[in-house]
């Protein structure tokens, strides 16, 4: 995988759903603004959730869950 090549289940996903949990090492692959940044370019403006421990201060949580969910999933979900 590139640093710039969104994996196509991650796009599959935000197709189907909205949202994917798109997991750690993507996320700190691409570093949280550059995966935004990807995946506004290829269409899919998102905003991206880390849930984790608040004890755990890192950056990218090894315990955390990663989400992108698409900004406009209301939008879509009103017009169909």
């Amino acid at each position: 995988m590139s640093a710039t090549k969104i994996p196509e289940w991650i796009l599959h996903c935000l197709d189907q759903y909205g949202n994917c949990a798109c997991g750690r090492t993507i996320t700190k692959k691409f570093g949280k603004e550059k995966l935004l940044e990807v995946l506004e370019t290829a269409g899919y403006p998102c905003e991206l959730e880390i849930l984790a421990d608040q004890k755990d201060k890192n950056q990218y949580p090894k315990e955390g869950t990663y989400i992108v969910t698409l900004k406009n999933r209301q939008t879509i979900f009103a017009s169909e």
